[in-house]
């Protein structure tokens, strides 16, 4: 194929938000989202098998009495978020710019022990509370999520 001889419109997308059809689950605004075996967008579990973290949602969708794909959320890209730290990980300064895993939607943890499936969802860059006056930690999504 030849190169370009003309100017070429591609249609760019800023890649930061992304809007996601949503499977029948209930997603809530802050959560860690991966899309399953089908292409719907599901609350990322460690539990679940076959996903791919696509982002963080930016708001709160309802989809639990519908059909899968019925609604969409939009996802955050990148950036970076507060997330709980899982039962048994203390985050510690050391901690700082190792790789976290999703334990469930909103907790991540630097170890994998304790997981069925190991889904890296970003690196750990400050140790912060969380919005609910718990110990959390700063994670940025930013080349973690698909």
């Amino acid at each position: 194929m030849a190169a370009l001889t003309q100017a070429y419109e591609n249609f760019e997308r800023p890649g930061l938000v992304v809007a996601y059809k949503i499977s029948n689950v209930k997603l809530y605004k802050g959560a860690l989202v991966g899309v399953n075996a089908s292409g719907f967008l599901v609350a990322m579990a460690h539990g679940t098998a076959n996903l791919k973290f696509v982002g963080v949602a930016g708001e709160t969708v309802d989809n639990a009495g519908g059909s899968a794909g019925d609604k969409t959320l939009n996802v955050a890209k990148s950036g970076s978020m507060v997330f709980k730290a899982a039962s048994g990980f203390t985050p510690a300064i050391a901690d700082l710019g190792k790789e976290v895993y999703a334990n469930t939607d909103w907790e991540v943890q630097v170890s994998t022990a304790g997981l069925t499936n190991q889904y890296k969802v970003g690196t750990l860059v400050a140790l912060e509370t969380t919005s609910t006056d718990g110990a959390g930690v700063r994670v940025r999504i930013d080349n973690y999520s698909l």
